[in-house]
Parts: structure tokens; sequence; C-alpha cells
């Protein structure tokens, strides 16, 4: 059986509307995507760069077809936003609290508040983050993202 492809002789025109949802689509899919192997492998903060800067590049040098309308103010982010997802948030919670246990388990002398009782624990925190292959440190960002109180004082 032979089938015969017939195109027709008229281009359509491209809308930006529907060219900027494509567009942002693939975006949220990737961002998605990229979020999932994120959280299930954690990779170095050098070959996140790396891969930034690549993605940057071809998003930068995509090309738009010449009878496209395209607005300036069309709305397009070309880089996706790296927010992370509620289930990663509630991860390092746990991870967080977990390990916060196991610095002060067994200790009878303890600061009265738990954001004294946290600062005092932080650089132990960071130590087992390290070791544990995690990427991210508790810092002043860090604690706002999962909801902790700030630093009671400077780290000394």
């Amino acid at each position: 059986m032979i089938v015969e492809v017939v195109q027709s002789s008229r281009s359509q025109p491209v809308t930006t509307g529907g060219v900027s949802t494509v567009l942002r689509l693939f975006v949220e899919i990737g961002a998605a995507i990229k979020a999932f192997f994120r959280a299930s492998h954690p990779a170095s903060p050098g070959s996140c760069a790396e891969n930034a800067a690549v993605e940057t590049e071809a998003v930068a040098t995509a090309q738009i077809p010449a009878h496209a309308k395209v607005e300036a103010d069309a709305g397009i982010s070309l880089v996706a936003d790296n927010e992370l997802n509620r289930q990663e948030i509630d991860r390092r919670r746990n991870l967080v609290r977990t390990l916060f246990n196991d610095f002060w388990s067994g200790e009878d002398q303890k600061p009265p508040s738990f954001t004294a009782r946290l600062d005092q624990a932080e650089e132990y925190l960071n130590a087992r983050l390290a070791a544990n292959g995690e990427t991210w440190r508790l810092d002043t960002e860090t604690r706002a993202m999962l909801s902790l109180p700030p630093r009671a004082s400077s780290p000394d």
C-alpha cells in the first residue's frame, strides 16, 4: 500500500500565543524532569553550572521563524525557575530534623530555645549534610526556605 503525502502550498502564519504556549510547556516539562533527577541523584555544583550554561546557550541560539510575529512583552521566560518542589522541601526538613535530634540525643544540658539549639547544632548539621553527599547547607536562605527560625546570633 502506497500513501502519498500532500502538502499545502500556502504557509500558515504562526501566532505568538501558540508559539509561546508551546515553548512554555517545553520549559516546564524540562524543569519537572530535571527536578525529578536532581532529587534522586544530587549532582556536583560544577556539573550543574555547566548544564545551566549549555541550556542558556541553547535557548539563546533558538531560531524563531521569520514570518512569526513576536511581541516584545510576550511574557516568555527563557530560563526555567529553579524552585524546589514541596516534596524536596519536606525531605530536607526531615533530614535536618533527624540530624538535629542525633546531635541533641543524650544531652541533658540544652539551651532553652529551639533557635539557640539549632544555632549550636548548625556546624554539626552542615558536616553531616556534606558527609551524606548533600550539595546544600543549612544557612540563612535554607532556614527561610525550610521555615526554620533565623540565627539568633552571627556565626563565630
